[in-house]
């Protein structure tokens, strides 16, 4: 099972609604229009890319080159960017690298310069950042505990224990709670007071959970079970009806008007649409073989998702729900594995990270198009864009 962490605002770091991958798809409230222009600005946008063998690549989006490697420790496998993206932050899960330590690496975007390691709950998965910057946390679905990291000095302040590991995690736009899914059967969301790092309620959910995303309004938190969707009124804390689907769900995406989420099935090689103001499953929509991870452009017109059995992404026309031509990716496409996705600010590039090829492969997205593959070494996983 692996751990999807669901981003805020654009591609940038994890919180709210899909992106989420939020990040380029979660659709979380970020800053106002004045102060996000400023820090574009200020620095040219970057993809972040998390090497399972221990290092980060970073990607200048505007000419699609790697520049130089940022050394960390060992498996680095989850990355996420404070709103203002001055800072990225990657997990280290120290399994063959005890001296490292479990931690985070805090990374200047500025610079990329490397700070002090946090240390952290053993083998980190994931770590999601509250809209307003001011406070990451990290979890492990090896571990029943999560920690809390205070951006401004970049150090562990509290550690949140569990009753089980935790698989996902999800921040309200309003950046006032957090929803930790944690598996089994059934399947557990403890929902934390993000302003004292303290648990408010346990909900039952369906069994497996493994994938959380909360709409643009911060009304739904919808979960993502093994054959259901639960949605949860956050007003309230309280499950809505069950939402049936098949048995190998994955990933969800929030479109950014928060009216469709879209949910990857590998079992049946579809998405599904959910209407969410009905809570209802519409039509399956086929793409290829063994989807996982998606992400939807900024304006909300098309879903990506990464199809990791056929080396392929599936474009889908979010107004119509079908499914566009399939873009090819890796050759050959039996070592091809792409993994993960994530969207520029402007829409206009998607990057899709090939842990088979130790490569991220852009797509300009105005074309669905692939082009030229990035080498960026080693086992590349996740990826993050600042702001």
């Amino acid at each position: 099972m692996r751990t999807h962490i669901m981003r805020a605002a654009s591609v940038v770091a994890a919180a709210g609604a899909l992106s989420t991958l939020g990040l380029a798809g979660n659709g979380t409230a970020g800053a106002t229009a004045a102060p996000t222009s400023a820090v574009r600005t200020a620095r040219p946008v970057t993809a972040y890319v998390a090497i399972h063998s221990g290092s980060v690549t970073p990607i200048n989006t505007a000419t699609s080159t790697a520049l130089k490697t940022i050394h960390v420790a060992f498996s680095a496998d989850a990355i996420a960017i404070t709103p203002n993206g001055k800072i990225a932050y990657v997990t280290n899960a120290a399994a063959s690298n005890r001296a490292a330590g479990d931690s985070v690496f805090p990374i200047q975007t500025a610079t990329n310069k490397v700070g002090k390691p946090i240390t952290t709950v053993a083998g980190p998965t994931g770590i999601a950042i509250t809209p307003n910057g001011k406070t990451a946390y990290v979890i492990s679905n090896g571990d029943a505990a999560v920690t809390v990291i205070n951006t401004a000095t970049s150090t562990a302040i509290k550690q949140i224990n569990l009753a089980s590991a935790v698989y996902a995690i999800a921040i309200t736009p309003n950046g006032k709670t957090a929803y930790l899914v944690s598996g089994g059967s059934p399947g557990k969301v403890t929902v934390i007071r993000t302003a004292t790092s303290t648990m408010l309620k346990t909900i039952t959910v369906g069994s497996n959970p493994d994938a959380i995303a909360i709409t643009p309004n911060g009304k739904t938190a919808y979960v993502v079970n093994t054959g259901s969707v639960t949605p949860i009124a956050t007003a309230t804390n309280t499950v809505l009806k069950t939402i049936k689907a098949a048995q190998g769900l994955d990933s969800i995406a929030i479109t950014p008007n928060g009216k469709t989420a879209y949910v990857t099935d590998h079992s049946t090689n579809t998405v599904f649409p959910i209407r969410t103001a009905t809570n209802t499953a519409g039509r399956a929509i086929k793409v290829g073989t063994s989807p996982g991870a998606l992400a939807i452009t900024p304006n909300g017109k098309t879903a990506y998702v990464i199809n990791s059995g056929a080396a392929t992404v599936t474009p889908i026309a979010t107004a119509t729900n079908t499914a566009l031509k399939a873009i090819r990716l890796g050759k050959p496409i039996w070592v091809s594995f792409p993994y993960e996705i994530a969207i520029t600010p402007n829409g206009k590039t998607a990057y899709v990270t090939d842990y088979g090829l130790s490569t991220v492969i852009p797509i300009a997205t105005a074309t669905s198009t692939a082009l030229k593959p990035i080498s960026v070494g080693g086992s590349p996983v996740a990826i993050a864009v600042t702001p």
